[in-house]
């Protein structure tokens, strides 16, 4: 396991994508949608940055095994959207399937627009619309800064540690 990113590296990151959403032009306080679990320490440093807002949160399972690629969203939004910009924010942008799904999700809320934003995309992910922090040129497995280390773990560092599936 190695260290992919340093808080410090991160902090930077975030303020940068926190400084890209400000320069947009809202008529209103726009929403920010946290998918839950992984995308929350994330979620939580880009909010502090981004102005008025409001928040909400999301969570969403894929299934892989016996229901090959659905994704079930276990806990849906609650605020009014309608004719609001919406910021629907993630962990990582990997195949897309989930976020796809979430966003044609919110789009019964008849928003004014819907942007995903992660902090993470692997480098084979194509989304015109994203805005992302890092981008990811190998296959490593992250945890910590929110990601698990799929057993509930490691959440709560401040850094992120990556290895290899093989490893």
């Amino acid at each position: 396991m190695i260290t992919l990113f340093t808080e410090l590296e991160i902090k930077n990151k975030v303020g940068e994508l926190a400084y890209t959403i400000k320069k947009r032009q809202h008529e209103q306080p726009p929403v920010f949608i946290c998918v839950l679990n992984g995308a929350f320490m994330f979620f939580t440093d880009l909010v502090k940055q981004v102005g008025d807002c409001h928040i909400d949160f999301i969570r969403a399972k894929s299934y892989d095994n016996q229901h090959q690629g659905e994704i079930y969203i276990n806990k849906s939004f609650e605020l009014n959207i309608e004719g609001k910009d919406v910021y629907l924010v993630d962990d990582i942008y990997d195949s897309g399937n989930t976020m796809n799904r979430l966003i044609k999700h919110l789009s019964y809320g008849n928003p004014k627009s819907v942007t995903p934003v992660t902090l993470f995309k692997r480098h084979t992910a194509k989304n015109d619309d994203l805005i992302y922090g890092f981008n990811l040129e190998n296959e490593y497995w992250l945890i910590g800064y929110g990601l698990d280390a799929n057993d509930g773990t490691k959440r709560n560092l401040p850094h992120i540690l990556g290895f290899l599936p093989e490893d």
